[in-house]
């Protein structure tokens, strides 16, 4: 059986939970449901976040309640087929009191062997009285960008399916029709020209925002955490975690060739590795439930029957006018040399200014051999 569509036939996409759903083969070995996200909309191809998140969900079957994802390097190997389901496989690597320790492999046709690899760090939640951050007002060192839609990062354009030149100015306008919507998410690029024109590529950033579709399984028991007092991580959590992976990779090699200002000189491009550290707990990486509130800009998401779910529940009030909670990803170019290039990122609360992980990616990016910088 083929996996399941990322959409239905009335254009709504899968909530996060959807997109993530797996079926136990036996106690190391899953097998996701729901098909991969293929920016082309073709056969060729699949968003490499969607494997990297899938992983970690998978081991996070296999490790006790009380642990949560707080590190995560993969490396891509092959390129993913919409068409073909994922297999996981979950090695035991250790299991510590306070720290496991899991290595999965994804395959998908068994013959043409492993097409994803990562290694992930499990930890127990713990208090600290050391917690520095660099501080970041997005609101105010990006302000030229964000007038007018500060409080509404819906407002911004949606994430394009592929962010790349050829695609906006050859493929778009020659397909007007083109409807391919990401599950699981909401992810918004904030028109970043403002701020970059008049910077160097090492200085220029990319923003881009993210809020759940559906509702996600409560993290914490008892829910919302209290600030003091003991609580129960539920294995849940981990899919709150891997919400913000799932965003972690979108376009993200793009930004190479686009902030050096050749985005259209590029001839080859793939991920090689991925690295997420998380900097904080569940309490700053719950993903409140989306409002089912029809928004006029985006794409409606697959609401199955059932109650309304809870929003803005105490501790995690705000958002925007309809009680999204927003995140954002704030995205640069670190250095591009050899046929490669590296893509880094911080990923921070919108409302609070949270830092809660930094990535970064490896990529093979290879230019046409007259670029010159």
């Amino acid at each position: 059986m083929a996996p399941r569509p990322y959409y239905d036939d009335q254009g709504c996409a899968l909530p996060f939970d959807q997109v993530m759903q797996l079926e136990k083969i036996d106690d190391g070995t899953f097998r996701s449901v729901t098909k991969a996200y293929s920016p082309t909309g073709g056969e060729n191809g699949t968003y490499g976040g969607h494997v990297y998140a899938q992983a970690v969900w998978a081991a996070a079957q296999t490790v006790d309640d009380g642990f949560l994802i707080h590190n995560v390097t993969g490396w891509f190997t092959l390129g993913g087929r919409p068409s073909e389901h994922f297999v996981y496989s979950v090695n035991k690597v250790r299991d510590g009191y306070n720290y496991c320790t899991r290595s999965v492999t994804v395959t998908q046709a068994a013959e043409k062997g492993t097409m994803f690899t990562c290694t992930c760090s499990f930890k127990r939640d713990e208090t600290s009285s050391a917690d520095y951050q660099d501080t970041c007002d997005i609101r105010t060192r990006f302000r030229e960008v964000l007038k007018g839609k500060e409080d509404e990062p819906m407002e911004h354009e949606a994430a394009p399916s592929q962010d790349s030149a050829s695609f906006r100015e050859t493929y778009l306008p020659q397909h007007p029709d083109h409807f391919n919507p990401i599950a699981g998410l909401h992810l918004r690029k904030a028109d970043m020209r403002k701020f970059n024109d008049p910077r160097a590529p090492i200085d220029r950033r990319q923003l881009t925002f993210y809020t759940l579709r559906g509702s996600l399984p409560l993290p914490t028991a008892p829910y919302p955490p209290p600030l003091q007092g003991a609580f129960k991580l539920t294995r849940e959590a981990n899919l709150h975690a891997c919400a913000h992976l799932f965003a972690s990779g979108r376009n993200s090699l793009f930004i190479i060739p686009n902030h050096l200002g050749r985005a259209r000189e590029f001839t080859r491009m793939a991920s090689l590795s991925h690295t997420v550290i998380f900097h904080v707990g569940i309490r700053d990486l719950t993903m409140t439930p989306e409002p089912r509130v029809p928004h006029p800009n985006a794409v409606p998401t697959l609401f199955e029957d059932g109650p309304l779910p809870l929003c803005n529940l105490e501790g995690n009030s705000g958002g925007d006018r309809d009680g999204r909670k927003w995140f954002v990803q704030e995205s640069w170019l670190t250095r591009a040399a050899g046929g490669r290039g590296l893509h880094t990122s911080r990923m921070w609360d919108y409302e609070s200014g949270t830092h809660l992980a930094t990535t970064l990616q490896d990529g093979l990016i290879r230019f046409r051999p007259e670029t010159k910088l």
